[in-house]
């Protein structure tokens, strides 16, 4: 990694030109590091490489999200190399997908700090109050969401929140807890939501957005009657949001922003989504690395399970042999966007936090959020009766649901059933305590002395 240094720290704001509409001014290619956010023009520039940067294939655009799905029990390796140590439970501090993933959320940090920074200092009466505001909280819901991702993903992290140009020009500070690190993401997101408008925008930060955030976030935090709350503010929303049916309208033919999503990043073909690539078969123009396995297969394909949702996965037959590949991501040209909010995970957010508050009710409690989505998929209500029974059926709903989104992994890790339920699945599987996070990639460590690494990595 002799260039990590220049990759980490590159303040090289690209413009986010695949993002059309994203900004009423024309991008420009690149903005002067000596002086990068000077005026209207150059913020709007350097807010686009923050979104740009977050839909690198290191993060949203492949990496990370293979992270939520690689170790969930569900997908079989087709090629040498890391992703087979991932499904496997294999975590190796030298695996490059860890490092990959790291790098482009610093990465996706530092390009925001810039923003958050720099934008409330430019003069420039085309640049207004409102403007300046807007950009700066559209800039801390993306780090809050950076950190948020770190967070679930390797425990509490180093907390960087000025911009840096080199190695040596970052401060020189030890990891944060997990509790400090999601305490930064809520006052990132409580700023957010002051500086944003409560607007619909499928595509850009808004109120809205960092209020699935905080949904999530409170998921996590396991404060119930919060995760509840701000649930509720976007499934109320009932003209903006809804349950798309059937299952496959939301993705399939070629729609775009539908009323199922609530954030989604959006790419072109010059700017293409990786994470096709990877997936679909090779004769859909694919490198069909990872697949799902056939017990996965199994349940896709059962009706009584999953049924619309069957239209996740497409299969191939060659020489009478059947190959199976997901198939959320589907577009040939692979400008298919990348899911971050969707409408369903809010309504099972709320259907687990209110079973958590013991409110269980088909009418207006956990099973009626749960029925919902069930019944969107095409599939009858659940039988799920006691809270145990409940909390189950909402698991197993979002491992459906949420197939090839970045979700599985991390869902088993917080709830402390990774070690039970994968295990169970496949005897040869082995999870171990300190496997519920990532290695923090030994490269890292090796540049910065500050940085300890995971108990028993």
């Amino acid at each position: 990694m002799n260039t990590i240094k220049y990759i980490l720290f590159s303040l090289l704001l690209i413009s986010l030109s695949s993002c059309e509409k994203f900004l009423t001014t024309e991008p420009v290619n690149a903005v002067s590091d000596e002086n990068p956010i000077y005026d209207k023009g150059s913020s709007e520039t350097a807010l686009r490489a923050v979104y740009r940067q977050m839909g690198n294939s290191g993060y949203y655009g492949e990496t990370y999200v293979t992270l939520g799905y690689f170790p969930s029990g569900d997908v079989k390796n087709l090629t040498t190399g890391g992703s087979a140590n991932l499904v496997n439970i294999n975590f190796r501090t030298d695996e490059v997908f860890f490092n990959t993933a790291w790098i482009a959320i610093y990465n996706t940090i530092n390009r925001a700090n810039h923003v958050i920074s720099k934008v409330p200092g430019v003069t420039d009466p085309l640049l207004t109050t409102a403007l300046k505001n807007q950009y700066v909280g559209e800039a801390k819901f993306i780090r809050a969401l950076a950190y948020f991702d770190l967070a679930r993903a390797w425990g509490g992290v180093q907390l960087i929140l000025e911009p840096t140009v080199s190695l040596d020009s970052r401060p020189k500070v030890k990891r944060s807890t997990l509790e400090q690190t999601y305490a930064q993401v809520q006052k990132d997101l409580e700023d957010a939501e002051l500086l944003l408008p409560d607007a619909l925008n499928r595509i850009r930060a808004t109120k809205r957005t960092v209020w699935a955030l905080r949904a999530r976030l409170h998921l996590y935090k396991k404060e119930w009657a919060l995760a509840e709350e701000y649930a509720t503010k976007l499934i109320d929303k009932t003209a903006d949001y809804t349950l798309v049916k059937p299952f496959s309208a939301w993705f399939a033919n070629n729609v775009s922003a539908s009323k199922e999503s609530i954030f989604e990043l959006q790419y072109s073909v010059l700017n293409p989504n990786a994470i096709r690539t990877q997936m679909q078969h090779s004769t859909n123009g694919g490198q069909y690395r990872y697949a799902p396995n056939d017990r996965f297969v199994q349940l896709l394909n059962d009706p009584a399970v999953s049924g619309g949702r069957s239209a996740l996965i497409g299969s191939v037959t060659q020489s009478g042999i059947t190959n199976w590949f997901g198939n959320l991501y589907y577009r040939k040209d692979a400008t298919d966007p990348t899911y971050i909010f969707r409408i369903a995970e809010l309504y099972l957010i709320r259907a687990e936090a209110r079973a958590q508050l013991n409110n269980l009710s088909a009418s207006t409690g956990a099973l009626s959020d749960l029925n919902q989505v069930r019944d969107r998929a095409g599939i009858l209500p659940s039988t799920a009766v006691t809270k145990e029974q409940i909390l189950l059926a909402i698991e197993n709903e979002r491992r459906i649901e949420f197939a090839w989104e970045a979700h599985r992994w991390f869902d088993l890790a917080r709830t402390g059933r990774a070690k039970a339920v994968l295990e169970a699945l496949d005897p040869n599987t082995k999870v171990s305590d300190h496997e519920y996070v990532f290695p923090i990639p030994v490269t890292q460590i090796q540049l910065d002395p500050n940085l300890e690494q995971n108990k028993d990595y």
